[in-house]
């Protein structure tokens, strides 16, 4: 297998280029429509964090019971 094939099919990569794209889309969001964006002030840092935190504790838990199952 090539290395070029490799790196187009890479994990990492993917979830870079993702990153990236809506990175951008935002950006581009944002310019477009910046008078019009009023419905998303609920979008805070603070909101941000609980999100994040709320993931995090639902993959951990999963990974969990998914480490138990395969370990017996």
């Amino acid at each position: 297998m090539l290395d070029s094939e490799i790196m187009k099919n890479c994990r990492i990569c993917i979830y870079i280029r993702f990153f990236i794209a809506f990175i951008l889309l935002i950006i581009i969001t944002a310019l477009m429509f910046k008078e019009k964006l009023g419905y998303l002030s609920f979008v805070t840092p603070w909101n941000a964090v609980k999100l994040i935190f709320f993931l995090g504790i639902i993959l951990f838990i999963s990974k969990l019971f998914e480490y138990f199952r395969q370990k017996d």
